[in-house]
């Protein structure tokens, strides 16, 4: 399987965020190794670590865009809850059921990554950088 890794065409300019992406792709890296390689341990110690990360991450972009009064705050949140839930399911498949990680598990959680840098997170990247977006937020929440 191939090793996943952090693209530059994936930075979004933020440093604390593009680190914790860098780190959250890791994982999903040494997830796979695991998965073809049949070091156990070596996955399980991923998966667990991705989850605390993801937790991390999407309360830090949350809080971001709480305070810079994100307008597409609900949907992205919605969209971090999904990919939670999707990664603690395959957490529960492999360390509770002892099965091994599904390889097109690997593959929808990679893809879905990537997209969700690409496109959700580069929305909000764009609303934060636009002074006239963030003052528009505030009037519009503010009302």
């Amino acid at each position: 399987m191939k090793r996943w890794e952090w693209k530059d065409e994936y930075s979004l300019g933020i440093p604390a965020i593009d680190l914790q992406h860098k780190q959250i792709f890791d994982c999903i890296s040494k997830i796979a190794q695991g998965a073809t390689d049949d070091d156990r341990l070596r996955a399980e110690a991923a998966i667990i670590k991705l989850l605390r990360l993801l937790q991390e991450h999407f309360s830090l972009e949350e809080s971001m865009m709480q305070k810079f009064y994100y307008p597409d705050l609900e949907h992205h949140i919605e969209e971090h809850r999904q990919f939670h839930s999707d990664v603690h399911h395959l957490a529960q498949t492999s360390l509770m059921k002892r099965e091994r990680v599904p390889r097109e598990a690997l593959k929808i959680a990679h893809k879905w990554l990537a997209k969700h840098i690409m496109v959700s997170d580069r929305h909000y990247f764009d609303f934060f950088s636009n002074p006239i977006q963030k003052r528009r937020g505030k009037k519009s929440v503010a009302r």
